[in-house]
């Protein structure tokens, strides 16, 4: 076995909102897991595990304010890039939700992208490979 990122923990105000963004996006994902606990504060955390078998993201509602804009210098994760099977499809998944397309990554022969934004100020980008041969898929120099 290799190595992989098994999930990510991320905290928003209202995971809900996330989950139905990401469920939009990708309908295979599931609701592997979800409930409640107490902080170390006290405060109630609402969670979710949504993804696959093998990966999910964690998401809690023990955040506060807005996610900084993606364009700006802070410490902390930028976006969360999915790998998709249909990059046209799951476009048209999140039109259909009011989603908005942020913009989309460099012209590639070899993939093709396109980032959005969820309610939180999240970025998220979604990637469909249009090659499986690794030499293709992970050039950056064109």
């Amino acid at each position: 076995m290799n190595s992989y990122v098994e999930h990510a923990n991320i905290a928003v105000i209202d995971p809900k909102k996330t989950v139905r963004f990401l469920m939009a996006a990708l309908p295979e994902w599931q609701i592997r897991g979800q409930g409640e606990y107490q902080d170390a504060l006290g405060h109630k955390v609402e969670w979710f595990h949504v993804g696959t078998d093998d990966s999910y993201l964690a998401l809690a509602s023990n955040g506060k304010g807005q996610a900084p804009d993606w364009q700006t210098n802070y410490t902390g994760v930028k976006h969360v890039g999915i790998a998709v099977p249909d990059l046209d499809s799951l476009e048209k998944r999140l039109e259909n939700v009011g989603y908005a397309l942020d913009h989309r990554g460099a012209d590639h022969p070899h993939r093709k992208n396109a980032y959005y934004m969820e309610d939180h100020n999240l970025q998220f980008e979604f990637i469909e490979y249009l090659s499986q041969r690794p030499s293709e898929k992970n050039d950056y120099r064109l």
